[in-house]
């Protein structure tokens, strides 16, 4: 059983291809034209990104890295094993021809006009590309850098399975065949088993609940092991509408929690594993009244499960297409509260066992067994659990067994080196930690464009924040592409290249109307990953976290100044960001003032995180390379000029750490910074 990670950065739900028919209800009150939008990359939106960090070289992982109980509860399948090197490796085939082929011809048949709509969002983004009439190639292009002149050149791609790793419920059918009903079949049957869905006449609902009524939508793939897989989960889209967002918005582990705690694993030696709990939505009741809407191959598949149960509930569109009203008991995946139902049902279960939630992030669970602490964080439903005594983590994950694996076992991966939210965890040097996402990086260099090869030894030159107006910009599929790569570059630099974060804060400032200098910018970071493709990022944690905070003033083309923090645990950065100012300073001595406030809020998170895990943090240091700054930080309005009066009293908020102990401010030479 593979294990479904949460964040799945390439998911691509292309729900335009998702054909249905339009259905006539009462009065015409139903329109079966609802798109699920999965949302353009959330990450983008936000400029906050880190300022560079030294990496490690990524070291060959050897046959003996997992130690004799390096065992998985059930098979996961190992994507580094099975990578190709080279994606030109495999002839075309046939069959690769044929399977294309027969996908654009049913995009083709089922693809409907849609009218566009206005955002609700209140971000001013890129509007999303169109996919209509695209259509899937085994080609690309190329240019002859000798002969100057462009021509097509037709390279053997890998295997179309690879290529094309989701399909909707028609191209999968039909791709598929009795293969793909039968997964979609089994998926069903887990609503059914489950008691996630009660059949309900149409005649007895209201107008408002049939419009209310969600669809169900199918998706299907074929893995690494050629059996195909059929995935089902709810268009929560339309519940955006009249939901708000603070009654949906579930906790999920943080990131910066995430690396302190496994830094914290490799100091102590803990014993570790990540465990992904199957159907986990599943095993929260539904608490809100929810109709979904089952449609034509869908609606007769369940039938066949149980056709005394559902048949008489089946009523037929002006077409002719069975269509299946049912109410939700369950939390299913899609709908907007499911994820927030499951951490409710979770959470429970932990504090009945004894765990306490740490007040500072509701996804990390202790509890001290045999006198040392056992931590369990969670995003979603994929859970991580360390102690120093294997045993105790055995028994906790027996425990989450009985509770949650009585239908489908839990994926349980073992060893020195874990997958763990799109990241590698690597434990085998001794007292530290590596986080790396080789795979991910070739993923993207594999879909960077043809003009942005070769390698570079940096990811920015000194001219990253110079513009030039006069620019010309992008046409608009290359634009769409900028704005792909700064997003699919922003959530790798979040985590394990912080390498890269400053020239991406800069280019996720450009993605609304980027330019020729913006793509070349763009390349260099790409070509710079292509030189550093086994660049990790190492912590060997010590006893004390320090910060530094740095700023550069006035860089940015509205000249906003630019701030840097980064945090050590230790050896290596624990923590960093990069992000461009929110409003204009004066000087120097002021974007530094700025630059400390912005970073005192993760500052004092952090203390807080750590002494609820019962670790005790001293006085934390901020080092600063501006005096004047230090003088303002230390004696608030009594350090103030005429020229420095202006300031806002918030940035002074400082001086009220540094005088409860909670911080102090020390100098440290440019040169060092």
């Amino acid at each position: 059983m593979k294990t479904e990670h949460t964040i799945d950065f390439e998911a691509n739900v292309d729900n335009e291809n998702h054909t249905e028919e339009q259905y006539n209800h009462d009065n015409n009150d139903i329109n079966d034209n609802r798109d699920m939008d999965p949302g353009t990359d959330n990450e983008s939106k936000s400029n906050n990104t880190s300022v560079l960090n030294q990496s490690d070289q990524l070291p060959e992982e050897d046959g003996n890295s997992n130690d004799d109980d390096s065992t998985s509860a059930v098979n996961i399948e190992d994507t580094d094993t099975n990578e190709l090197e080279d994606p030109y490796a495999q002839n075309i085939t046939i069959d690769d021809i044929n399977i294309v082929t027969e996908m654009n011809t049913s995009q083709l048949a089922t693809q409907q006009e849609e009218q566009d709509q206005p955002p609700t969002h209140g971000y001013n983004l890129r509007p999303r590309p169109t996919k209509q009439k695209e259509q899937m190639s085994l080609a690309i292009t190329g240019v002859h850098a000798k002969s100057g002149g462009q021509y097509l050149t037709i390279h053997p791609k890998v295997h179309a399975h690879v290529i094309l790793t989701q399909m909707n419920i028609n191209q999968g059918l039909l791709t598929f065949g009795e293969k793909g009903s039968q997964a979609i079949s089994k998926e069903l049957k887990q609503l059914h088993d489950k008691g996630a869905i009660t059949p309900i006449q149409r005649s007895d609902m209201t107008t408002e609940e049939r419009k209310k009524a969600l669809r169900y939508l199918m998706f299907l793939k074929e893995k690494r092991d050629r059996t195909i897989k059929a995935r089902g989960c709810a268009d929560g889209q339309p519940q955006v509408q009249y939901t708000r967002k603070e009654e949906v918005s579930s906790p999920t582990v943080s990131l910066e929690a995430m690396m302190l705690l496994c830094a914290i694993d490799a100091k102590e030696g803990r014993y570790v594993i990540v465990t992904d709990i199957p159907g986990a939505f599943l095993h929260a009741d539904m608490e809100d009244e929810v109709h979904m809407i089952l449609e034509g191959t869908i609606a007769k598949l369940i039938v066949k499960l149980d056709p005394s149960m559902y048949r008489k509930y089946i009523w037929h569109s002006q077409k002719g297409r069975p269509m299946l009203y049912v109410q939700l008991k369950k939390a299913l995946y899609g709908t907007l509260q499911a994820a927030l139902l499951f951490w409710k049902i979770l959470s429970s279960t932990l504090q009945e066992w004894g765990f306490t939630i740490n007040r500072y992030d509701q996804c990390v669970a202790n509890k001290i067994i045999n006198g040392r602490q056992c931590t369990i964080i969670w995003h979603v439903d994929e859970l991580k659990i360390s102690h120093v005594d294997k045993k105790v983590v055995e028994d906790v994950l027996k425990r989450l067994t009985e509770k949650f694996g009585q239908d489908s076992p839990l994926t349980t991966c073992r060893g020195k080196i874990l997958d763990y939210l799109g990241m590698k965890i690597d434990y085998r040097r001794k007292g530290k930690v590596m986080f790396y996402m080789e795979n991910y990086i070739k993923q993207l260099l594999e879909e960077a464009s043809y003009d942005m090869t070769g390698t570079a030894k940096t990811p920015a030159a000194c001219h990253l924040f110079n513009t030039n107006d006069r620019a010309i910009k992008l046409d608009e599929k290359k634009a769409q592409l900028f704005h792909h790569m700064v997003a699919k570059l922003l959530y790798l630099c979040r985590r394990t290249r912080q390498d890269i974060q400053m020239a991406i804060a800069f280019l996720c400032n450009r993605v609304k109307s980027p330019d020729e200098d913006d793509y070349k910018k763009l390349t260099r970071v790409i070509q710079y990953l292509r030189d550093t493709t086994k660049l990790t990022l190492t912590i060997e944690p010590d006893d004390n976290p320090c910060w530094w905070v740095d700023s550069s003033y006035a860089v940015h083309p509205d000249m906003k100044s630019h701030t840097g923090i980064f945090m050590s645990i230790g050896k290596r950065g624990g923590y960093t960001a990069s992000r461009k100012q929110k409003l204009n300073t004066k000087s120097s001595t002021e974007a530094e003032l700025v630059a400390i406030d912005d970073a005192m809020g993760q500052i004092l998170w952090t203390r807080h995180l750590l002494a609820d895990q019962g670790i005790s943090v001293p006085v934390t240091t901020i080092y600063q390379d501006n005096k004047s700054t230090i003088l303002l930080s230390e004696n608030g309005k009594a350090s103030s000029s005429k020229c420095t009066k202006h300031l806002d009293a918030r940035y002074y908020f400082v001086t009220d750490c540094i005088k409860c102990g909670e911080v102090k401010v020390a100098y440290c030479p440019t040169e060092n910074m």
